[in-house]
């Protein structure tokens, strides 16, 4: 029977070492790997979610302030009523994967 060498054992520490070196490499990669998407979206000029970079975008128009309301009425009375419909108008960009408003 041959001899075997004996398994050096790692310790505790080097296992963790080994374990931290391997989710830095992964993070990095997952960072350049999203630079690369941004980069390419950009160059196709494809809209996405700045928060997750998701192209499922909906365009949904405001409506009217219910709160803006309240409190336009409580300063300036019956004309300020009116403040509630202020930015009804406006399209906001809603991203379906993360909820993100733009």
């Amino acid at each position: 029977m041959g001899e075997s060498e004996p398994v050096a054992k790692k310790s505790f520490w080097e296992k963790f070492k080994d374990q931290a070196n391997e989710s830095v490499e992964k993070e990095v990669t997952k960072r350049q790997t999203e630079k690369e998407l941004i980069a390419k979206l950009d160059a196709e000029g494809i809209a996405y979610c700045p928060k997750c970079h998701s192209t499922s975008i909906s365009a949904v128009k405001k409506g009217f302030g219910l709160g803006k309301s309240v409190v336009g009425g409580l300063v300036a009375g019956p004309v300020g009523l009116l403040a509630g419909g202020i930015g009804s108008k406006k399209i906001q960009r809603v991203c379906l994967k993360c909820g993100n408003k733009f």
